[in-house]
């Protein structure tokens, strides 16, 4: 091969090599999950469905890129981003602890926590802190973001002391019913989808006193993403969003 021919070689590797094809970007990302209808769960088919799943997979088809999808605890699945293990997680608060390893999408739906309690058997309480003060209960999910407020209150030892932590929803819809807690905070929507599931439609009503409302994000691994990925994905948001498709979906679960 003569130098002229090296040189075009290289100038066509060049070329290759620098192209969004040859480039080092990711096509394929591996999105955690965790049953939390009507978000996340396995039909009675046995197929991944839910409102973000539905969500985030039409926004990355959208973009041209797939998904890989692995079940793994929510209190698991936060360390797993940290680290790079998993690059992806939807239905994410945003908090400063967690953008210290994770870039966050722009929102994608909003989300209300509220106070499930036994039906009848409402305290006079206007916000959560007053659980202090009439000496009640309640139960949270370990790793779970119920807003600001609460964060705070965490470090009142006091307010502590009238939290219990526990892994899922159904184990507080059990410790309700047999009154070791008062009542429970939990996501609007998976809330009563999980009270339904359990057959205590009847038993729970929610209280009024305000909790949290805040908007819902997909979680970026900074280990495993770069941040133009994050600026396509919210493009490719907006875009959907002028077209109605995200609230087509959106109110097709919450009709």
């Amino acid at each position: 091969m003569d130098k002229t021919s090296i040189f075009y070689t290289c100038i066509i590797l060049i070329i290759l090599c620098t192209s969004p094809a040859f480039s080092d970007e990711k096509k394929i990302y591996t999105i955690g999950w965790d049953p939390w209808m009507p978000y996340q769960y396995l039909n009675a088919n046995g197929k991944l469905v839910g409102l973000d799943i539905e969500l985030i997979q039409t926004i990355f088809s959208e973009m041209g890129y797939a998904l890989e999808y692995k079940k793994v605890p929510w209190k698991r699945l936060l360390p797993a981003i940290k680290r790079g293990k998993i690059s992806l997680a939807a239905g994410a608060s945003k908090s400063v602890d967690r953008m210290a390893y994770a870039y966050f999408s722009n929102a994608y739906r909003t989300e209300s926590v509220v106070l499930f309690i036994r039906k009848g058997e409402k305290y006079a309480i206007k916000e959560i802190s007053d659980i202090i003060a009439k000496n009640l209960m309640i139960g949270v999910i370990s790793g779970f973001y119920y807003g600001q407020t609460f964060e705070k209150l965490m470090d009142n030892e006091d307010f502590r002391k009238h939290v219990q932590m526990t892994s899922k929803d159904t184990i507080n819809i059990n410790k309700a019913l047999n009154k070791r807690i008062y009542g429970f905070l939990c996501d609007k929507y998976a809330g009563i989808a999980c009270i339904n599931q359990a057959g205590h439609f009847n038993n729970f009503e929610i209280h009024p006193a305000a909790i949290n409302s805040s908007d819902i994000h997909l979680m970026f691994s900074k280990k495993t993403c770069q941040p133009n990925v994050v600026k396509l994905f919210n493009e490719t948001l907006i875009k959907l969003k002028k077209r109605g498709v995200i609230n087509q979906i959106i109110h097709k679960y919450f009709q």
